[in-house]
């Protein structure tokens, strides 16, 4: 498609203002989003820390086949050892995990500090955690243990007041109907039985199990309407359960981040970055080399504050033993950060992601009129500086110690906080308290200023950029931009114009321009495929930006139905004058 820059100039008369929000509204995707859903999702947000469990049958072998070290993810041994499906199915009649006990796993999760658990309820392999009608592949009909552990686990959260969440595989390596075992065997497409299968195994986990947070799925290449059908299942069934980016097709009530992986962009959507406690492997692995307790321990105590700075939410893997019991190393990790949060969790809980850009010495989270700031690299001098920030500060002081007072001072270039020698030093992460009044001034690195003729020019290049994911599986799904926001630095009172030019589609739609958070909507245009030479004329005049201070412009779509859709705009131009 050829792509030219035409001019779109908003009129005061095509100007339309959003004054008011839609309680529902069906999506192109074929979702519901409502006010009650976003409740749930504001919720779930604040939960920052949660446990992920990887535990089955792939727990016997523990990485070995043959007396053999197989690398690779060891809850995919199956794969990875080309184990022939009647060998693998007959580990079901060793599973007698007797050392399992789902109210210690629950008091072990509540006291590291996490919110709820997610379970593996199937994995690749298709062996079944809970009781399924559907096969015999499951941990009551094929096991000596013949008990329901998923239950187990969801009644104990529930004891222990936990939400509780359930990971379910979208591939099944055991079911006959699926596709072959492949080469690209994480992303092979659903057939038709397949998906019927899975739609049946969902029913049974949001029918039998309570109430469910999460449903958190995984790999596949289900096509848009199997996506779909899935989510509206998942919603019709138990309205209040969010369901994972993973569903592919932008049918994801968050996005799930790659393994293991944080991302060095802003996100603009509810996202999730999952970890397991060795990169090399989810599930337990009977000869994985692990490091010093502490070392573990800060290591995922900086990952968690890294997230939760950036707007995440952090969910941690543990790979119990065949048995059933939790790895010491894996618990003494878990304990190390719930010591640490029990400390310092002011800092991570009902706090919102910081504008104010990581810097060398940490990671900042914020709460209305507080700022916690994360030392993760005590600086030299002993001084911590904050670039561009200037707000009236009325106490500064440890977390941990609230009587010790901090000198600060402040000036047009930013914030600087005397580190006294009287602070305890925590030997992960220490955390310092701001407090101020008022409204927080923060003039970031990327402010725009005006050129000599008094415009602001703004573009793709010099915007901030907000992300999510979009693809149909784990290898096709790419960052999308979904928002654009610009800072300007303004000195000047007088009213100013607006000019914008986008890239002329053959059916873009409608976009919402906000200044200073005052919506303006940029209406949709259809003109076909033949008319990429034509183009409408509007302006929007008398657009007025607070002097002396920093001004936000953001470029979204108008229509958040899908809030994962990209913007697609490469060639966008911004002229404020």
């Amino acid at each position: 498609m050829c792509r030219k820059l035409i001019s779109i100039f908003l009129i005061p008369g095509c100007i339309l203002f959003s004054m008011a929000s839609c309680m529902m509204n069906k999506s192109e995707t074929g979702q519901v989003k409502d006010a009650k859903n976003q409740e749930f999702i504001d919720a779930w947000e604040n939960q920052k820390f949660s446990m992920f469990i990887h535990w089955g049958l792939y727990s016997i072998p523990a990485g070995m086949w043959n007396d053999q070290k197989i690398t690779g993810y060891s809850e995919q041994i199956k794969g990875h050892a080309e184990i022939p499906t009647e060998d693998y199915r007959k580990l079901a009649s060793a599973f007698n995990p007797t050392k399992w006990n789902a109210d210690s796993i629950a008091l072990l999760a509540k006291g590291a500090g996490m919110k709820s658990i997610i379970m593996t309820a199937k994995h690749h392999d298709g062996f079944c955690m809970f009781a399924s009608e559907f096969t015999p592949f499951n941990v009551l009909d094929a096991t000596p243990y013949k008990k329901d552990v998923l239950k187990d686990l969801a009644e104990a959260c529930k004891r222990h007041d936990l939400k509780f969440g359930v990971y379910f595989s979208l591939i099944d390596w055991d079911y006959p109907d699926a596709l072959p075992f492949t080469s690209v065997r994480n992303s092979d497409s659903i057939p038709p039985l397949h998906h019927e299968y899975n739609l049946s195994q969902i029913r049974e986990l949001l029918t039998n199990y309570g109430e469910v947070s999460e449903l958190w799925f995984d790999m596949g290449a289900p096509t848009h309407e199997q996506s779909k059908e899935i989510a509206l299942l998942v919603k019709e069934l138990q309205p209040n359960c969010l369901v994972s980016g993973r569903i592919w097709n932008d049918q994801g009530d968050f996005m799930v981040m790659g393994d293991n992986y944080q991302p060095d962009f802003k996100m603009g959507v509810p996202w999730q970055s999952p970890a397991s406690m060795f990169r090399e492997t989810w599930s337990y692995r009977s000869w994985q080399e692990r490091p010093a307790v502490e070392t573990k321990t800060n290591e995922k105590i900086h990952d968690l504050v890294k997230v939760v700075s950036s707007g995440g939410n952090y969910l941690l893997n543990i790979g119990p033993k065949a048995d059933g019991s939790v790895v010491p190393f894996e618990k003494q990790v878990l304990e190390g950060m719930g010591e640490w949060l029990e400390k310092n969790g002011e800092s991570i809980y009902g706090t919102k992601e910081s504008f104010i850009s990581i810097q060398e010495w940490g990671f900042t989270t914020s709460k209305p009129e507080k700022l916690y700031l994360h030392i993760a690299s005590y600086p030299e001098d002993n001084k911590l500086t904050i670039q561009g920030l200037n707000i009236d500060i009325t106490k500064v002081y440890p977390l941990s110690n609230p009587e010790l007072s901090l000198k600060s001072k402040t000036s047009g270039k930013g914030c600087k906080i005397e580190l006294s020698e009287k602070i305890v030093r925590d030997k992960y992460i220490t955390v310092i308290v701001l407090e101020y009044k008022g409204e927080l001034l923060y003039t970031p690195e990327n402010s725009i200023e005006p050129n000599k003729k008094g415009e602001y020019i703004l573009t793709p290049d010099n915007a901030e950029t907000y992300h999510s994911y979009s693809g149909h599986d784990y290898y096709s799904s790419k960052p999308t931009v979904v928002k654009m926001k610009w800072y300007l630095l303004n000195s000047s009172e007088k009213p100013f114009e607006v000019k914008i030019a986008l890239p002329a589609y053959a059916n873009t739609k409608g976009l919402k321009l906000s200044v200073n958070n005052e919506p303006y909507i940029i209406p949709a245009i259809g003109w076909g495929t033949n008319s990429s030479t034509r183009h409408q004329e509007q302006v929007i005049n008398g657009i007025k930006l607070v002097s002396e201070r920093v001004n936000t412009i953001e470029l979204a779509a108008e229509n958040q139905s899908n809030p994962h859709k990209g913007l697609e705009i490469d060639s966008l131009r911004i002229i404020l004058k």
